[in-house]
């Protein structure tokens, strides 16, 4: 199951969340809809619950919404773990 990479320091603001990979150094803030992302996949959601999530949230009219909705989550979660953000270790705490 994808996690969050437990050695990833990260804050939960209000409407953003910012990441830390000190092995990398690599920084990241997340915007509002990528934060929502994050913190289901650090409560250990997996990725087809999150689509399902944000296309009731967003109110997807119709399949190609969900299918972009599906499209753009798994690309941002594949952009994270190529920066060793996520992978298939336990879940870091925010703040750690």
């Amino acid at each position: 199951m994808l996690r969050v990479n437990p050695d990833v320091v990260w804050v939960d603001g209000d409407d953003e969340v910012r990441l830390y990979h000190p092995g990398t150094g690599e920084f990241q803030t997340l915007n509002a809809t990528a934060a929502r992302i994050w913190r289901r996949l650090a409560t250990g959601a997996d990725i087809d619950d999150v689509v399902r999530d944000l296309a009731v949230e967003f109110e997807a009219q119709d399949e190609h919404d969900r299918r972009m909705i599906d499209r753009d989550v798994r690309q941002f979660v594949a952009d994270l773990g190529e920066l060793g953000m996520l992978g298939t270790g336990l879940a870091a705490e925010p703040g750690r």
